[in-house]
């Protein structure tokens, strides 16, 4: 499974995520239902109110950037 880091942009600060999470890759998704839970799941525990969150493959490549 592939390593996703979840960084957090504050103001002009990057808060690095050096961690990360395997998650399942959502191009790839054999049990769709399932593996979006999983992804549902994680995300709902590190957005953080008036926090940029940008989300990198184990490359560094981003994935996707919300706001909240």
């Amino acid at each position: 499974m592939p390593r996703y880091f979840f960084h957090h942009l504050v103001g002009n600060r990057l808060l690095r995520d050096r961690t990360g999470v395997e998650l399942p890759d959502l191009k790839h998704m054999p049990h769709a239902e399932t593996d979006t839970e999983g992804w549902a799941k994680c995300l709902g525990k590190r957005i953080q109110p008036g926090r940029i969150m940008v989300v990198t493959d184990q490359t560094g490549q981003v994935v996707f950037v919300t706001a909240i």
